[in-house]
Formats: structure tokens, C-alpha cells, sequence
């Protein structure tokens, strides 16, 4: 399986997504890191940039840290 880090950027003005390395992104989403809504959003935002379903990433690290990290299944 693969494994993806992501530095998180939540209550941004903009979403947008930064590709940093092989496996590496930083994910900039406007929702609020409160009750999980940052981490979904960054969850569905690097489904679109993998062109995978939300599903298939599961959160390994970081549930309340800036830097995640997400497994595909």
C-alpha cells in the first residue's frame, strides 16, 4: 500500500493543492479544523488529485496534527 504525507492548511482563503514530492502534498481547504471537517475536505481534495474514490484513503497519522498522513487502499 501506498502512503501519502500531506501538510494541512485548513481555514485557507483559497483551496488549492501543491504537489511537493513523489508522495508528498500540501492541501490548503477553507473549512475549520473542528469535529473532522478539515481532514475530510483534504481527504476528498487528494481523491480528486489521485483520481481515486475518498473511500480508498484511510488516515494512519495526524488526525488533530497539520501533518497527515493518508494510506491508499
Amino acid at each position: 500500500m501506498t502512503r501519502i504525507t500531506v501538510r494541512a492548511h485548513p481555514k485557507a482563503k483559497q483551496a488549492r493543492i501543491q504537489q511537493l514530492g513523489p508522495s508528498e502534498y500540501g492541501i490548503w481547504v477553507t473549512e475549520a479544523p473542528e469535529r473532522g471537517k478539515a481532514t475530510d475536505a483534504i481527504r476528498r481534495a487528494l481523491a480528486q488529485q489521485l483520481a481515486i474514490a475518498p473511500t480508498r484513503l484511510s488516515l494512519v497519522m495526524g488526525e488533530a496534527s497539520r501533518t497527515k498522513v493518508f494510506e491508499v487502499r
